[in-house]
């Protein structure tokens, strides 16, 4: 048994394991008007606009949810970036129609009214079909869509995290959320920086030679001095005996 790991799903994005404090904290940040908050103790958007469409925050995000113990779960649209459509009512504004290309109705469908859709296409300049698409994506390298076909490949070649022990480590940074997944003698180490702020910490891990950097070619020998950008998001598989491994 697993737990199902997602940053957003299909209904409001509830608070209501939180404290009044917290809960009103997460308001101020997310969604400080009423319109945007559901039954006093959610939200009802979507993660690109909550973090006002910041590709290196989104990244880090889902880069977060994928790298714990458990089952990730992708809500459709967030691999493009869709927003929220606010005009429909309820936790319904976070289930507009899919925006396949930039034609109409989102290329969701071929009918000829709008009014004869099922639920309204997000009607936005930053976050509509027109600018947010999977047609557009498929052709961009650098898209959120192809980013994260490389997240879930990513994430089936490491099954040290799906399988193996967590522990947290203490890079001496607040902002830093650093841990490792060991599995039959294998680790997989990731660190995300959550503050929005460069920041330097230790990683302190000691039993391998190197880190091979999963994501691009930012290898570090042990012990590692980290110099992390804004809400920078790695993975690395730790390198024992000189060992070469495929990144």
């Amino acid at each position: 048994c697993q737990w199902a790991n997602f940053v957003r799903n299909h209904d409001e994005l509830t608070l209501d394991k939180l404290s009044d404090a917290e809960r009103q904290e997460v308001f101020g940040a997310f969604g400080p008007d009423e319109s945007l908050q559901l039954f006093g103790r959610g939200l009802r958007r979507r993660l690109p606009p909550m973090l006002d469409a910041d590709q290196q925050a989104i990244r880090m995000m889902y880069s977060l949810a994928f790298s714990l113990p458990g089952t990730p779960v992708l809500f459709y649209g967030e691999e493009i970036g869709m927003g929220e459509n606010l005009a429909i009512d309820g936790r319904l504004s976070v289930r507009s129609p899919m925006q396949w290309s930039d034609e109409r109705h989102g290329g969701f469908s071929t009918v000829g009214k709008a009014s004869a859709l099922r639920r309204p296409v997000v009607d936005d300049e930053r976050f509509g079909p027109a600018a947010v698409n999977v047609a557009r994506q498929r052709r961009d390298d650098g898209s959120l869509l192809n980013w994260f076909e490389r997240l879930i490949r990513r994430r089936r070649e490491c099954p040290e995290i799906g399988f193996g022990a967590l522990t947290v480590l203490d890079t001496g940074a607040p902002s830093v959320l650093a841990h490792r997944c060991d599995w039959e003698g294998s680790t997989i180490v990731a660190v995300h920086e959550l503050g929005g702020e460069a920041v330097e910490g230790e990683l302190p891990v000691e039993d391998g030679d190197a880190l091979v950097d999963l994501f691009g070619s930012d290898d570090q020998k042990l012990p590692a001095t980290l110099r992390l950008a804004p809400h920078a998001a790695h993975w690395f598989r730790v390198r024992r005996g000189g060992a070469r491994l495929p990144p």
